[in-house]
């Protein structure tokens, strides 16, 4: 296939693209989660919150920046970021 600026990209690339942009969802709605969490608190603790406040808005930027023809970014998300949402996925079950 072929993009708007006459680049080819696969359907393993656009398969590829979509998995790390649910990665990076999925890591944005724990973020989410957890602050709604702490802020529900008596006491919530404001460094949790800016923590993952920050975390978050770093997830984001990262989901808006992914382009599917800059495959190898694409790969490092799906590395680096992978493992921990199957590690938070496992351990929410």
């Amino acid at each position: 296939m072929v993009s708007d600026n006459n680049q080819e990209w696969t359907q393993d690339d656009c398969v590829n693209f979509e998995s790390a942009r649910e990665i990076l969802s999925g890591l944005i709605g724990f973020r989410v989660k957890w602050i709604r969490s702490e802020r529900d608190k008596i006491q919530p603790k404001t460094t949790d919150i800016t923590k993952w406040e920050t975390e978050k808005t770093t997830f984001i930027e990262e989901r808006r920046r992914l382009n599917v023809l800059e495959q190898d970014n694409v790969s490092k998300i799906q590395r680096l970021y992978g493992t921990e949402l199957k590690r938070l996925m496992e351990y929410n079950d």
